[in-house]
């Protein structure tokens, strides 16, 4: 099995994370359904966590 670059996986999946933040917020904005516009605006929340702790990890390894 092939080791994977601990660097790569971190840019790759803040990079996935950032992506799901805007789509969440995007599906937030053009929902009409309130409570469903506010599950996704938690989801970009928790998304937005989690790319701020990917980040840090990545800013230790610099």
């Amino acid at each position: 099995m092939e080791t994977l670059d601990v660097k790569t996986a971190l840019r790759t999946t803040l990079t996935q994370k950032q992506e799901l933040v805007r789509d969440y917020q995007t599906y937030a904005k053009q929902i009409t359904d309130h409570s469903v516009s506010e599950m996704y605006r938690d989801f970009a929340e928790q998304e937005g966590y989690a790319a701020a702790d990917i980040k840090e990890q990545l800013d230790k390894l610099k």
